[in-house]
């Protein structure tokens, strides 16, 4: 099963009335339950995610519009950013998440590219601790 559907079936085991929406990409996709159940409220296209799954969603660029819609339908939604990022990384990893997603690699040089390797393998094996 998908680690996406998975987190969406451990949340949903935490609070079943919330619905979930994930980032996907250039998407944002309510799953399963959470698809039929927007559907009631604003008629979004639904898909494939698996085989037995279904989703829809929209743009990553039109989440502002749709969360006014579902404000003013007074849904509880719970917006997941990263649903594959583990809740229980480490503030050092944190921090090196963040420093990758910083690095623009359409104009890195292969020289640069060394040097940001070892910074990243200084943050990682850091002998503070």
């Amino acid at each position: 099963m998908s680690k996406i559907y998975d987190k969406y079936l451990n949340l949903k085991e935490k609070d079943p009335n919330k619905l979930y929406l994930f980032r996907c990409g250039n998407f944002y996709i309510f799953l399963e339950k959470d698809a039929e159940r927007i559907n009631q409220y604003i008629v979004l296209k639904q898909t494939q995610f698996t085989k037995n799954i279904k989703k829809c969603g929209f743009p990553v660029n039109r989440k502002n519009e749709y969360l006014r819609v579902f404000q003013n339908h007074k849904l509880d939604i719970e917006v997941i950013e990263n649903p594959l990022v583990s809740e229980d990384i480490s503030e050092r990893e944190q921090y090196v998440i963040s420093y990758l997603k910083k690095i623009n690699i359409d104009h890195l040089k292969p020289v640069d590219a060394l040097l940001k390797l070892q910074e990243l393998q200084e943050m990682l094996y850091d002998k503070r601790e």
